[in-house]
């Protein structure tokens, strides 16, 4: 299972803006303001139902970023089997730019210990996500299509893989 979360974010340079950020795990009281941000941040959102289900979930990692005590962005992943799936990730537009969301990944990768990969898909079209993601060694390997089956849009598949035993 994951570890407790620390509230240090390994391997990132803090920023004077990122003094800050406090990546926590999420909690029910937060949903209103998760919702808020979900809405804004994508054309299909995920429902209220799916999130309250997430949190039922024993393999579900829900973390928060909250700056200067305002809920600025999320992350959701599932732990399945050996891989860390990032299923669902936003930061409030109004807080983009300040290493929320490197924040956020960095945050599940360094709890990752006993995962050999970590995946996601995302929107072709999310030039600046995909652009992040490779930053922080995840390589594109695939493509679903119509991932994104409201707006017909392909999702690239990025895998990067983790504390590999030779």
């Amino acid at each position: 299972m994951f570890p407790p979360l620390s509230e240090t974010v390994s391997g990132c340079h803090v920023t004077e803006m990122q003094k800050d950020l406090i990546i926590r795990s999420m909690d029910h009281k937060d949903l209103d303001e998760i919702l808020k941000i979900e809405e804004t941040c994508f054309k299909t959102p995920w429902s209220r139902k799916s999130f309250e289900n997430d949190f039922k979930k024993d393999f579900a990692v829900l973390l928060v970023a909250e700056y200067s005590g305002v809920i600025a962005g999320y992350a959701i992943s599932w732990l399945i089997v050996d891989e860390l799936h990032i299923a669902n990730l936003a930061v409030h537009p109004d807080f983009r730019d300040r290493g929320i969301g490197e924040s956020l990944i960095r945050t599940l990768l360094a709890n990752s210990e006993n995962y050999s990969m970590a995946g996601l898909e995302v929107r072709r079209s999310n030039k600046t996500a995909r652009k992040l993601y490779k930053k922080l060694g995840f390589e594109e390997v695939g493509v679903r299509k119509n991932y994104y089956v409201e707006e017909g849009e392909d999702a690239i598949l990025m895998i990067k893989h983790l504390h590999q035993n030779t």
